[in-house]
């Protein structure tokens, strides 16, 4: 799998990022299942661009044919703002898709989900790197 490449913290945050926003979900669609569905929905929209970017990133190789050489700088800078515009464009499509073809939605649920995922992103590297530095003193 093309994520074992990836450093810990991401898969970690990658990981933790879905279950947190899954468990979240399930336990709202016991009360109102539109609204959980929506979370679950806002959380996917994230999370799948999100996955799909790291995925290519870590299995890319450059022009040379071996992952193991060292990229040109301009090269590797190019591939990622590829990765990011190709990962904006995903998302705007599932919006759409989940916007056009899923009725009942809860649209604030969803956009709270898809604002919250953003927040985990951010937060849970610096809440691992915590956790593991801890344990190596």
């Amino acid at each position: 799998m093309a994520l074992n490449k990836a450093p810990l913290w991401l898969r970690k945050t990658l990981t933790y990022q879905v279950l947190l926003i899954a468990l979240i979900g399930a336990g709202l669609s016991i009360t109102d299942w539109i609204t959980g569905m929506s979370v679950i929905l806002g959380g996917a929209i994230y999370s799948l661009p999100a996955y799909w970017a790291v995925k290519r990133e870590f299995t890319r190789s450059n022009k040379r044919g071996s992952s193991l050489q060292k990229a040109d700088a301009g090269v590797t800078l190019a591939q990622m703002y590829g990765n990011e515009v190709l990962k904006i464009t995903f998302t705007v499509i599932l919006f759409c898709l989940v916007f056009g073809l899923v009725k009942p939605l809860n649209p604030l649920a969803l956009l709270i989900a898809f604002i919250g995922s953003h927040l985990l992103a951010a937060v849970l590297p610096v809440v691992i790197d915590k956790q593991t530095s801890m344990k190596k003193k």
